[in-house]
């Protein structure tokens, strides 16, 4: 979403930009016949309207959803988290999204809706000033959250509903928010370790780590909120937000980045999930670690897909190099990863791009549907997917087009497979009451009766054997909204 305001790109040869932008699509799918909307046609379909605004309203007067069990007594209905919890944007977030393009690309959304939903001829405005006024009233709670120095996720919390709320709407408090959270953001800046600090406490069972004057936690996940200094510095032409947030990324090029070497490839690049600094010892990192992973020294598949996403952005705000290798290495090497995986990951052909958990823990073996099938996490592809996305369109903007298409190439077969093996077919669809002149929600003729309000299942939050809070083989919502903005993603580019 980052506007290019740094950096100045070289001269294009928009001739050969096109041929090769046509090559690259024409040869998405693995089997280099299948166009890009054919593969994800889900994402820009009927049932995704229809299921978010149906939670939209069934949940107004509650907390903010974040997992959908898909199994036992609430299999299929959101467990809510309250707005201090880091996940409350994300939900926002996806309404905005499907606002976002029914407002820029309606002609493209409106194919995936039913002929029998688009009545009255008027279906496109009501359905824009349904899904407006249930936007604001889910993003309303947010505007609070923009003066928290508590928590580094801000981003996380602030930009997925109120930047789009701002960018669509020209809303001064949206900004207004914007603008507060960067600066909560960078409170928690110290210039002794050169990072802004993620956690102020952590513990579990090998883990107890509460001083807040020798201990210092970043976690990998940091990267992604750098977007919102970014946006901020430049919109405020603040050159210490966006210092903040590129020397905290070079920080972590360091601390959280591991050379990976892979026989007859490049530079490829895994990660550690969270680090300790010592403040007191100029920043000296005292002991690298997982709260969520496999083990300490594991690759967690989301944390690995958080720097891709992460960097790929920064790079897109500074035209760093180093920022642009790095998500480079870190893509590469979620890719061998997954190619490299058992082929039990593989179902009916499929899934071989959707990510296990953690890639270095032992395959564990989960029940769904009835069936034992390897634990994954949905959302570590999704973030990724993103991530590479972005990559595809910073490296195409400097005439690295051979890799550009590779990372879209990429991209595209984490959400086809992601698709095939995760989306949820207990399909809704959208309903004009004639009676109301009301727009409701409700089952397809062919769905089972059953309720699931997630669009993806087969996310793992924390499956860590020592964490408190451990849930697995869920829908998550930023699975979800990283599923919903990759389409968003793409559509802007023109790719679908």
């Amino acid at each position: 979403m980052a506007p290019e305001i740094l950096g100045v790109s070289p001269p294009i040869d928009q001739k050969l930009v096109k041929e090769v932008v046509i090559e690259t699509v024409a040869s998405l799918d693995t089997s280099n016949t299948t166009p890009i909307r054919s593969n994800l046609a889900p994402l820009f379909q009927e049932n995704i309207l229809a299921k978010l605004l149906g939670a939209a309203e069934a949940y107004l007067e509650n907390n903010f959803p974040e997992t959908v069990p898909q199994s036992g007594p609430n299999q299929g209905i959101y467990k809510c988290r309250d707005a201090e919890f880091w996940t409350c944007g994300f939900f926002p977030g996806s309404l905005y999204c499907l606002l976002e393009r029914l407002r820029k690309h309606p002609k493209l959304c409106l194919l995936g809706i039913s002929s029998d939903s688009l009545v009255p001829q008027n279906f496109h405005e009501r359905l824009l000033s349904h899904l407006t006024d249930l936007c604001h009233k889910w993003s309303a709670p947010l505007h609070p959250m923009s003066a928290r120095k508590d928590t580094h996720d801000l981003g996380f919390i602030i930009q997925p509903a109120l930047r789009r709320d701002w960018e669509l709407f020209g809303q001064q408090e949206s900004l207004k928010s914007l603008l507060s959270a960067a600066e909560s953001l960078a409170s928690r800046y110290d210039q002794r370790v050169g990072a802004i600090r993620s956690w102020d406490s952590f513990a579990n069972a090998h883990h107890n780590i509460t001083s807040t004057e020798d201990d210092f936690i970043v976690i990998i996940d940091s990267l992604c909120n750098l977007d919102l200094l970014f946006y901020a510095g430049n919109y405020t032409r603040s050159s210490r937000l966006v210092s903040i947030a590129s020397t905290h990324a070079t920080t972590l090029l360091s601390t959280h980045l591991r050379k990976e070497i892979v026989p007859n490839k490049g530079t490829y690049y895994s990660t550690y999930h969270a680090a300790n600094f010592s403040p007191a010892k100029n920043g000296a990192v005292k002991r690298k670690l997982t709260a969520q992973g496999y083990s300490d020294s594991s690759t967690w598949a989301r944390g690995q897909a958080w720097a891709i996403l992460g960097y790929a952005q920064t790079y897109s705000w500074t035209k760093k190099r180093k920022f642009l290798d790095a998500a480079m290495g870190l893509a590469d090497y979620f890719t061998y990863r997954v190619e490299s995986s058992a082929k039990v990951v593989e179902a009916g052909g499929y899934g071989q791009y959707v990510p296990l958990w953690d890639f270095d823990a032992p395959i564990t073996y989960t029940t769904v549907n009835g069936a034992q099938v390897p634990l994954r996490d949905v959302s570590a592809g999704m973030i990724a997917a993103n991530g590479m996305v972005v990559l595809y369109g910073q490296l195409m903007g400097i005439g690295e087009y051979e890799s550009a298409g590779r990372y879209l190439d990429h991209a595209m077969a984490i959400a086809k497979d992601t698709v095939a093996l995760a989306y949820n077919r207990d399909e809704m669809r959208l309903k004009f009451d004639e009676e109301s002149g009301k727009i409701r929600v409700g089952p397809s003729g062919g769905a089972n009766g059953r309720r699931f309000d997630a669009i993806l299942e087969r996310s793992t939050a924390n499956f860590n054997e020592n964490h408190p809070d451990r849930d697995w083989d869920h829908g998550l919502v930023y699975a979800d909204y990283y599923f919903l903005e990759l389409g968003n993603r793409l559509l802007d580019m023109g790719l679908v």
